[in-house]
């Protein structure tokens, strides 16, 4: 049988529904969730099927499984957009919705504001100054700079936002003029410090939530989403580290592939922590009085990270693993109560831990070997790979096991609502 008109309505506000979660960064668990509590508000049964470039919503009942689809571009996050939608989509759990509620709270959730210019600009210099402490930067003119070259870089992002909602020519602009910064650097007597400068502006740019749901729905099955999603976060380093490799080039500079270990104080270090983990939830617009959540539980997390490296003389992908296991088990209940997306919380709060220095060491390490092939830059390039790949997987790994199992949780609790 054919779904009736006012079932083709309601599903048509289920599907609206899916694709603004998909659009603004909540996980696809989290999505699938919100699909059956919206079915069951409405009255409406409805199967989802989430997707990279469109998801689409049918009727079980409905033989010929006629599908409403919606295109969809999941690159961003806005967790003001997200929050305000899911109270919404709570209240279809405790009793009967009519579509018009739905339907006022997907405009009014729409029309939830990202961070101001202001702000933004503001959380990438000082995001970035703080990852500088956290890498061994002690020289002020050396945070100086980095602070300076990131907010120029989301300066320049928020511009040209303005003009073409490409994020990959945003990010290559951004990383280009962190390369260029670090160019400049090796030219005015701050040779040491050219790959700290380039770097950390740079990682302000990492699409860490990306990084983060794809290894959720890498956890769940969902294998074709889940490639796609890791896909684009690949092409995104990439990008950056193209931006930086060119950006050097100016003055014909280049990355360093290899540093000497720094010994960061303790205290220092998870005060660093702190404050990059209160910046980076202005880039994915979460509401400052929630701030407080990854602020604490980055400064724990990178507490952990300091005593494994330092006292149990761990690996880093083996400290990730801990202290990412430590902040999905903190903030994983947090971000489910307060209707955030888990994701950029999670990866605010453990910013500070993603190896990016080794990840854009990669891709100028293989510039360097097209150029003088020798067998230290192989063995250069190598090392970081798998240092970079190892610590990427053990930081998705710790966020996302937390995640899971409060999938599996929800899904043993309420048969109804469960995630497929």
């Amino acid at each position: 049988m054919s779904p009736v008109p006012d079932s083709r309505d309601a599903l048509g506000t289920i599907l609206r529904a899916a694709v603004f979660l998909h659009n603004n960064g909540q996980s696809t668990s989290m999505t699938l969730v919100a699909v059956q509590r919206l079915s069951h508000g409405l009255r409406q049964p409805a199967v989802l099927i989430p997707g990279w470039s469109s998801v689409s919503v049918y009727d079980p009942r409905d033989d010929s499984r006629d599908m409403l689809v919606g295109e969809v571009h999941p690159t961003a996050v806005n967790m003001r957009r997200v929050t305000a939608l899911m109270r919404a989509v709570d209240n279809a759990e405790l009793r009967p919705l009519q579509r018009d509620e739905i339907e006022r709270a997907l405009d009014s959730a729409g029309r939830q504001p990202a961070s101001s210019n202001r702000a933004f600009v503001t959380a990438c210099g000082v995001g970035a100054a703080a990852l500088a402490v956290v890498f061994g930067a002690t020289d002020p003119r050396v945070i100086a700079a980095i602070a300076l070259a990131a907010a120029l870089g989301g300066l320049v992002r928020r511009l040209l936002a303005r003009v073409s909602g490409d994020a990959l020519l945003q990010t290559f602009s951004a990383a280009l003029i962190a390369g260029v910064a670090g160019a400049v650097a090796g030219e005015i007597g701050l040779p040491a410090a050219v790959g700290l400068i380039a770097v950390c502006p740079a990682m302000v740019l990492v699409p860490g939530p990306q990084i983060l749901i794809g290894a959720m729905d890498l956890l769940a099955g969902r294998m074709s989403l889940a490639l796609a999603r890791l896909g684009y976060a690949l092409l995104i380093l990439v990008v950056i580290a193209v931006g930086l490799v060119l950006g050097l080039q100016v003055t014909g500079q280049s990355l360093p592939l290899s540093s000497p270990p720094t010994d960061v104080p303790l205290g220092l270090d998870v005060l660093a922590a702190g404050i990059a983990a209160a910046c980076y939830p202005v880039f994915f617009s979460m509401p400052y009085r929630l701030l407080g959540w990854p602020i604490a539980v980055g400064m724990a997390a990178h507490a952990v990270h300091w005593w494994a490296i330092t006292s149990w003389h761990a690996s880093l992908p083996a400290a990730a693993l801990l202290a990412c296991l430590l902040a999905g088990a903190a903030l994983t209940p947090f971000a489910y109560l307060k209707q955030m997306p888990f994701a950029a919380v999670g990866f605010a709060a453990v910013v500070a831990l993603v190896p990016g220095m080794f990840v854009f060491r990669v891709v100028a390490g293989f510039t360097e070997l097209a150029a003088h092939p020798t067998q230290q830059v192989l063995l250069d390039v190598m090392s970081n790979a798998a240092i970079a790949g190892m610590t990427i997987i053990s930081m998705a790994v710790g966020l996302a096991v937390p995640s899971r199992l409060r999938d599996w949780y929800l899904a043993r609790r309420r048969p109804d609502f469960g995630v497929e």
